[in-house]
């Protein structure tokens, strides 16, 4: 099957060799580390070894990294990268050859220098803004007494009188002017300016009745307001502010238009993260090692295929390490690595989002593909959809250079597109309706209901198919009896019950579902201690053919997206039509079918994808995989920014 074979793996080497083994180990990126603490075999070597520990370099690996990463982000949040669509999609890495990645690495004073003048911009670039704030909050402050003429200096108390500025509400205005009156002597209000809430008034008034005023001002919840800082009238400093903002923000352009000259070095400064961040990655995979005075000593999984090419490698360059190998433990875990090929290999992403399989599972990628690619052509089944859907999966695999996932992705979207292209013939559909095609099968849209047999046709082959896997893993794990009575039994059951509602079926199908319900009563609870507790138990899982039923029903989503695929289109198609009928209809038409297609293409794919992954997930999975397994994770080069050829750099 398409789980690769493991082998665990121990490395004892001198210490002399350990920075260059690591690195080796991280460019060939085939053995996936293990602490060695963690380890059965630690117990026992305890008393001769010790946890290695990272090298003292790691502190000034992570504030170097820190600093590019710094420098970056300045860059991207004044002068983000435009990134095109497909870029977007798949990532934007671009390549440097090993020579050239080498001679990045090496510019270290530039890339320190570039990252001086970043964080100096920075700084200065914040300082602008908390002065602009200054500047706008005294603007905000100082606008409602543009009007008056006093300069702000001489607003100040005297021997004998008081002279200030007080914001009143607009509501209490009056009751404030009644009470001066009644309570004051001598007094001068004047309102200098207001707005909905707030009247801004200029008060003067002997020192003698300051008492009075307060409690006054208090009464109308009147604030007082002091400009002492400024000297002029309020409109000369309102203009002195303004200036300092237009000097400000020709500052700012000035700094900015320096660190411009820094996106020059952008290039230089993503691959140096790369490299710092693979450096710093390899120092702290130091931890799971553990160490003598003169030796080292690693433990980890290494995947049979690559096992030559990993001992050739440490034969040639290095010179006192010690490879051992030795097959998985019975009870020991391991991290499971998936490799299928051909067409198959691009439905591992589907497998990978649920989750890797135990050491115990089969690998459903290859069980579940077939499937897969059915559904989500019945789901899409639109000839034009499904080309145009393969030529942009084509296209993106031929422009991008895509790894993992997200080349699997694109590979199943392609994939996809031609089980559209294989049902959309069989079921006429070509832009919906906009090509008159008659389909080489039947219009799911004039036949739903042959079409909602077809999809429960098809789910109860898949679950079969699944109940089938079940019972070959019972049998190859030595428990032919659990196959026979709880596979077989349920089939027995289901396949009479499926006969009672065909024609001509119904005595057949009323003896198989008798047979297979008491097979079922008489087994399910075998595990059971007494005789009452098994009938019972074998009794009350009659009651999952309600989980089976609802397994099939499942399948009418197939129904549902082939509809909906066709309808949507049908309905553009229509819109369009009538849009027909003068030169300008014609090009409105053109653009409504284009943008209309378009978009049923991309929700419709959507929708197939999400609603076939979810048919194999619950009701596909559910029968024999069980999961948990932990996916191989190798040491090795990660990069960011950077596609470094052949890995020969790092």
């Amino acid at each position: 099957m398409p789980k690769v074979e493991m082998k665990k793996l121990y490395l004892l080497a001198h210490q002399e060799e350990q920075e260059k083994i690591m690195g080796l180990l991280q460019k060939l990126g085939t053995v996936e580390l293990v602490d060695v603490q963690s380890s059965p075999e630690w117990e026992g070597m305890k008393p001769l070894m010790e946890p290695d520990q990272p090298a003292e370099q790691v502190g000034q690996l992570e504030t170097r990294l820190g600093e590019v990463r710094y420098c970056l982000d300045f860059l991207q949040r004044y002068y983000p990268e435009k990134k095109s669509f497909i870029q977007q999609f798949a990532g934007s890495k671009f390549e440097l050859s090993p020579e050239e990645f080498n001679s990045y690495i090496a510019r270290q004073q530039t890339v320190a220098e570039a990252c001086a003048a970043c964080r100096e911009a920075e700084e200065r670039l914040s300082q602008i803004r908390n002065e602009e704030v200054l500047c706008r909050n005294s603007l905000a402050e100082l606008n409602p007494w543009s009007s008056m003429d006093l300069p702000l200096e001489e607003i100040q108390a005297t021997s004998r009188t008081r002279i200030c500025l007080v914001v009143v509400p607009v509501n209490s205005l009056d009751s404030l002017q009644e009470a001066l009156t009644d309570k004051v002597r001598d007094y001068y209000l004047e309102v200098v300016s207001r707005d909905k809430d707030q009247a801004f008034c200029f008060l003067a008034y002997l020192l003698d009745d300051q008492p009075l005023v307060q409690e006054a001002c208090k009464a109308a919840e009147a604030s007082e307001v002091s400009f002492s800082k400024f000297k002029g009238t309020a409109a000369e400093v309102i203009a002195g502010v303004n200036q300092s903002l237009q000097l400000l923000e020709e500052e700012k352009i000035a700094v900015k238009d320096q660190a411009e000259q820094l996106l020059v070095h952008r290039p230089l400064l993503m691959a140096y993260y790369d490299y710092l961040q693979n450096e710093l990655n390899k120092q702290e995979a130091i931890t799971n090692l553990a160490r003598t005075e003169a030796a080292f000593y690693l433990e980890g999984w290494v995947p049979v295929p690559a096992l030559p090419g990993l001992k050739t490698s440490l034969e040639e360059q290095t010179k006192t390490s010690v490879l051992i190998m030795r097959d998985p433990g019975p009870e020991e875990d391991y991290p499971i690595l998936l490799h299928n090929q051909g067409p198959t290999e691009a439905y591992e992403v589907v497998t990978r989002l649920y989750g890797s399989p135990s050491k115990k599972d089969l690998d459903p990628t290859p069980l579940m593909a077939p499937f897969f690619f059915a559904c989500f052509g019945i789901c899409l089944s639109d000839v034009c959809y499904g080309a145009l859907l393969s030529i942009i999966a084509y296209m993106l695999r031929r422009k991008m250079k895509l790894a993992g996932m997200g080349r699997q992705l694109v590979n199943l979207l392609f994939w996809g597109g031609l089980s559209s292209i294989i049902f959309g013939i069989l079921m006429g559909g070509w832009f919906g309706d906009l090509i008159p095609i008659k389909p080489l099968w039947f219009d799911p849209l004039g036949d739903p209901m042959r079409m909602l047999i077809f999809s429960f046709i098809v789910g109860i082959i898949q679950i079969y198919f699944g109940m089938a896997i079940q019972a070959y893993r019972n049998v190859k794990d030595g428990k032919p009896w659990d196959a026979l009575f709880d596979q077989g039994g349920w089939y027995l059951f289901l396949t009479g019950l499926i006969l009672l509602i065909v024609p001509g079926g119904g005595e057949i199908g009323k003896w198989a579902a008798i047979a297979g319900a008491l097979v079922l009563i008489l087994t399910q609870g075998r595990s059971q201690k007494s005789i009452i507790r098994k009938l019972l138990s074998g009794l009350l899982s009659l009651y999952d053919v309600t989980g089976f039923l609802s397994d099939v029903l499942s399948y009418s989503r197939l129904l549902a997206l082939g509809l909906a695929t066709g309808v949507i289109a049908s309905a553009i198609n229509t819109m369009g039509g009538l849009l027909a009928n003068s030169i300008v209809g014609i090009l409105i038409m053109v653009v409504l079918l284009i943008g209309g297609h378009i978009f049923n293409l991309v929700i419709s794919t959507l929708s197939s994808y999400v609603h076939t992954s979810r048919l194999q997930y619950i009701e596909f999975f559910g029968k024999f995989f069980e999961g948990g397994g932990k996916a191989f994770q190798p040491f090795q080069i990660k990069t960011k920014f950077v596609d470094v050829e052949e890995r020969e750099a790092c």
